[in-house]
């Protein structure tokens, strides 16, 4: 696996989805390690990197579950709301306002 730059079978076995080779799929996973520890760290970020979770379904029902235990409202009756933006740096991602 090595020689062909592929991520080997036994570690495939345990690690999230990717079909990245093996160079660019530990600069990921160094990548989500330091995503992760800037976490514990510093709490958690203002907007967060989706598809870095191992598994984002959960994460997002994480999410709303948090919520509705917060304004006790049941949690079948909420959505998520997206809206398409721009790159754009943390501090700029932080200043922005949201209509509710």
């Amino acid at each position: 696996a090595l020689l062909y730059n592929n991520v080997p079978a036994m570690w495939v076995k345990w690690a999230y989805p990717s079909l990245k080779p093996l160079a660019s799929w530990i600069d990921d996973l160094l990548i989500r390690i330091q995503t992760l520890e800037n976490w514990i760290k510093n709490g958690p970020p203002h907007s967060f990197w989706l598809s870095g979770f191992f598994f984002p379904q959960g994460f997002l029902t994480s999410v709303l579950q948090k919520y509705a235990r917060q304004t006790r409202t049941p949690i079948d009756t909420l959505r998520f709301q997206t809206h398409v933006m721009k790159i754009m740096s943390e501090k700029e991602a932080t200043s922005i306002q949201i209509d509710r």
